[in-house]
């Protein structure tokens, strides 16, 4: 019986080991990318002055997000490649971040903290890899300015969640609640300044709610306000002391994004309303297809499977599940909606993707077969680490020798091979890292060097 429970707890760690593992590899192996470099990565070790905080302040006047502002800043002191140094801090940051976001998305979705056991430790490891299969997970590992903008999105939008779910749910009031007060003004501020699009989406689901349960909802309690205030004082900071969307309508970003203003929406309709449901279906269609996809397998690993397909089994769920499927399911489709001025890249909808997937896999994790999905999520996710792993590590090799090159250089101008830069991966699912040198970010300065592509 011992041995048996030591086996439990052995592959219970395991399941929570697997995805740190995966980020580790990403973290502290990646090679900077071309717009890691933009942003100034090496300063600190070079001739420039690192200035953080100038830096932040460009990062605001460019598109006034807070998580922006932040990748700009720590930039400074990454190097390009990971020796000890400063940079140490913020990869282990990184690190707590993302298994803050792992955790607390398991945490919403089997509604309690995560234990050492192996139900638990499955549903870890399991969203881990609904996420990063998917064109959004490579935004949490691809390459640095994309981890400094996301992964604190992500992770803010889950922990300003957990109050209003917990007080959804009637779950016993958090304690130190005064405290909570003050820290959620903040919080929301944060929030509402780390995006354009999900703040709104957020107060948009509050209020639906609020209308559809009108007649059963109580006063509630006073960090509700103080949220919702600190939300709107950092979006308003956003939009209108800072830029909010302006850098959409510079002609690069609004052609690659496939931009509709608002005026045009307004005064050119008949143009403009089709191009809108384009946007519309794009978004819609990359969010939900890997989520029907994650639901299938879900539903096929399941007990009683059928149930799924029943009134009954939706008529019995209680009160408090039912307005939690409402919100994940009103705060997807309003966060999909309020992308759709864009086709949108996956990295601006990943908050929605999060809701779907806390969504599916509360409504399925209760009745999983735990022995065959624990072995194929075990065998999966060791394959994925392992296809990342061979990519990442071979890509460092390969610039670790690069970047010597160009040191050593008794030239200051160098040109190099463009063909040597790209960084392999597979199609879709990506799982390696972002090209260090890219054609948009050259001619770039690396080692006070002046590197270009050669003609």
């Amino acid at each position: 019986m011992k041995s048996s429970a030591k086996k439990q707890i052995l592959l219970a760690v395991t399941l929570y080991a697997l995805p740190i593992i995966f980020f580790a590899i990403s973290y502290f192996l990646n090679t900077a990318s071309g717009e890691d470099i933009w942003q100034g990565t090496n300063n600190f070790r070079t001739s420039t002055t690192p200035n953080p905080i100038e830096d932040a302040i460009g990062a605001f006047n460019f598109n006034s997000r807070i998580t922006d502002m932040y990748a700009w800043a720590i930039a400074d002191f990454f190097d390009y490649q990971f020796i000890f140094g400063p940079d140490l801090i913020f990869r282990l940051l990184d690190l707590a971040m993302v298994f803050g976001v792992l955790y607390l998305t398991t945490y919403l979705i089997i509604n309690h903290r995560p234990r050492l056991v192996i139900h638990d430790a499955l549903i870890f490891c399991a969203c881990f890899t609904a996420i990063i299969i998917t064109p959004f997970g490579r935004n949490f590992y691809i390459e640095f300015s994309m981890i400094h903008n996301y992964l604190p999105l992500a992770l803010a939008t889950l922990i300003i969640s957990i109050p209003y779910l917990k007080l959804l749910r009637k779950t016993p009031p958090v304690k130190h609640l005064q405290l909570l007060t003050i820290a959620i003004f903040f919080l929301g501020i944060y929030f509402g300044m780390a995006a354009t699009i999900t703040p709104i989406a957020f107060l948009a689901t509050i209020i639906i709610y609020f209308i559809a349960q009108h007649k059963s909802i109580t006063r509630p309690p006073l960090w509700f306000f103080t949220s919702i205030i600190g939300i709107i004082i950092g979006f308003c900071i956003c939009w209108f002391a800072g830029s909010g969307v302006d850098h959409y309508t510079n002609p690069i970003t609004a052609a690659t994004f496939d931009y509709l203003p608002l005026s045009d929406l307004i005064n050119n309709p008949a143009t403009s309303i089709p191009q809108l449901l384009w946007h519309e279906l794009y978004n819609f269609g990359i969010t939900l297809i890997p989520l029907i996809g994650f639901a299938v397998v879900g539903i096929l690993f399941s007990k009683n499977r059928h149930q799924y397909f029943t009134k009954s089994f939706y008529n019995s769920l209680p009160t408090a599940t039912k307005h939690l499927y409402f919100i994940l399911i009103v705060f997807t489709i309003i966060h999909i909606l309020g992308a759709s001025l864009i086709k949108a890249p996956p990295r601006l909808l990943i908050p929605a993707y999060l809701s779907g997937t806390i969504l599916i896999f509360h409504c399925i994790s209760p009745y999983l077969y735990l022995k065959p999905t624990t072995i194929c999520v075990v065998f999966f996710t060791t394959i994925i680490i392992g296809i990342h792993a061979f990519f990442v590590i071979n890509y460092h090799h390969d610039m670790s020798i690069l970047l010597k090159e160009i040191k050593a250089s008794p030239t200051t101008d160098i040109c190099i091979d463009p063909d040597r830069t790209i960084a392999p991966h597979l199609p879709i699912i990506n799982l390696s890292q972002a090209s260090t040198f890219v054609g948009w970010a050259t001619p770039v300065t690396i080692y006070d060097k002046i590197v270009t592509f050669c003609k």
